[in-house]
């Protein structure tokens, strides 16, 4: 009874230990782009000038990406805005995009089977009415 038990417990305890550090690196690449475009379009639209928002939001969203275990180069962010970026009441749409890689996969599989899981956030930033203009 006790090889059964071993056995049994090796073959249902390996894929649930797989699937909770599976699904906890899904959902800290969730997490994290959700808050870098929340934060990307709270940096772009509080910056004072074009040039410095795109900086400012490229920065906060590779700080949040960091607290979450994810590189600099991890994540891909894209801005989108209305004709002047920063005019009062201007609306910035801002998506953050990171491919979370699946742990564990053998190199001979990487053909057969998806290696990554593709997740997106989007968050629309609008301009302060009460700023001033310029």
């Amino acid at each position: 009874m006790t090889v059964e038990v071993a056995f049994l417990l090796v073959l249902l305890v390996v894929p649930l230990f797989y699937l909770v550090a599976t699904l906890g690196r899904v959902q800290a690449g969730a997490y994290a782009v959700s808050a870098a475009a929340r934060e990307a379009g709270r940096a772009f639209v509080t910056a004072d000038e074009p040039a410095a928002a795109q900086v400012r939001a490229g920065a906060a969203a590779d700080l949040v990406m960091g607290a979450h275990g994810f590189g600099p180069g991890d994540g891909h962010l894209e801005l989108a805005c209305s004709a002047d970026c920063l005019a009062p009441g201007s609306q910035v749409v801002v998506e953050a995009r990171v491919e979370v890689p699946l742990p564990l996969v053998p190199d001979f599989m990487r053909g057969r089977v998806p290696t990554s899981v593709g997740l997106s956030a989007q968050h629309l930033a609008t301009v302060d009415e009460f700023r001033p203009a310029g």
